[in-house]
């Protein structure tokens, strides 16, 4: 249970900056006099990191052990968003992104790997709902700051000054998690990981989820704001609440994932999220912003349930090499899907993000036919 709380509250603030350059792109873009299409240069930076991060986390926790890796990575965050609070040059605002992406990465991997290997599916869930919390606590405080006056520095101030006293909390608790130790038990090779048909259609679905999930996350306030001329207060609130839901679709979810059969929810919520995508495109003003509220709830499970599978249906040796691709696949689609929407017209971005749904639906669907039913659940948490 300790090491299941640690692993709640790292999420937490795993989740606190991811939001934020899409949150403050209205206003921020602005001051650096960047064209709405800029933004995928941060996204792409994050991404970068991330990546970055993830191929490396399995010698840094080696090295480091879980708990150093976890002080140092919040660490790195909060040093990036306290940089960014400085308004500093425009290349110096994409490379701190960077820095964000290396230390968000490294948490995501050797969470993920971690948990994969020792909780059910619910608890992966609960622990990606943190995510969640953490993403809609940040659009959430940006609104409130941004309504009563403040500019975006003093957004990116908080997130940092909060982020930091994570790190410090890691840091002063990290002996619990174990001091650095080689990883333990038989692999496959990655290239013979790669090889197997199943993996690289759960790599191809990370990759495409991540660009469903962040594309919306990321361009909902610009959509509103420009290409639906909501409020930035408006579009701020729309954003937070779309975090919200995911979050609480993956809390409330996880009491019944491991009841309804992991699999049997992955079909169904699928296609719940690429038929929400329809409603965002084409539905009325005020529809538009229930459907996105039912996609994020049908986002919420896919993501922590085909993590949670994966050492079922790949075997536990290919499970290391496995995670660290789809954590990798999944930073990718997180920065280049939505950077590429940049390159779109504003109003194109919705059915865009709609035919990304319908590709996700047809993979996960085939994953979850494809495994042999729900047995093999993760083992008890």
């Amino acid at each position: 249970m300790p090491l299941l709380a640690f692993a709640y509250i790292a999420f937490i603030g795993l989740g606190l900056p991811d939001p934020l350059p899409g949150t403050l792109w209205p206003v921020l873009r602005g001051d650096y006099a960047q064209p709405v299409a800029a933004l995928g240069a941060l996204l792409l930076g994050v991404s970068a990191g991330t990546m970055a991060a993830s191929i490396l986390s399995g010698r840094a926790i080696a090295a480091f052990g879980t708990g150093g890796v976890l002080a140092g990575s919040v660490g790195l965050t909060a040093l990036a968003a306290l940089g960014a609070a400085m308004a500093p040059p425009w290349w110096v605002l994409v490379a701190l992104a960077l820095l964000s992406g290396l230390g968000a990465g490294a948490v995501d991997a050797a969470m993920n790997v971690f948990a994969a290997a020792r909780f059910q599916p619910r608890h992966l869930n609960w622990m990606h709902a943190c995510w969640g919390i953490g993403a809609t606590l940040s659009p959430a405080i940006a609104t409130g700051l941004l309504a009563a006056g403040a500019s975006w520095r003093v957004v990116y101030l908080t997130i940092g000054a909060l982020l930091g006293a994570l790190s410090l909390a890691f840091l002063l608790t990290r002996a619990r998690w174990g001091g650095p130790e080689p990883a333990a038990g038989p692999r496959l090779p990655a290239l013979a990981v790669l090889r197997d048909p199943m993996a690289r259609r759960q790599i191809a679905a990370f990759f495409v989820y991540c660009g469903v999930e962040a594309g919306t996350g990321q361009w909902l306030a610009t959509i509103l704001v420009d290409g639906r001329g909501a409020e930035p207060a408006t579009a701020g609130a729309a954003t937070a609440l779309f975090w919200a839901a995911l979050a609480l679709g993956r809390i409330g979810l996880g009491f019944v994932v491991d009841r309804m059969g992991p699999d049997h929810m992955l079909r169904r919520a699928v296609l719940a999220a690429a038929l929400a995508s329809a409603g965002f495109a084409f539905a009325p003003a005020g529809l538009d912003l229930i459907a996105v509220g039912v996609l994020a709830v049908a986002l919420a499970p896919l993501y922590p349930t085909l993590m949670a599978r994966t050492p079922a249906r790949l075997g536990a040796s290919a499970a290391t090499h496995a995670v660290g691709f789809q954590v990798a696949a999944a930073t990718l689609g997180a920065g280049l899907l939505p950077a590429l929407l940049g390159l779109a017209p504003i109003a194109w971005v919705p059915g865009l993000l709609l035919g990304m749904a319908v590709g996700l639906a047809v993979l996960v669907r085939r994953i979850a036919a494809s495994s042999g039913g729900d047995a093999g659940r993760g083992r008890a948490g």
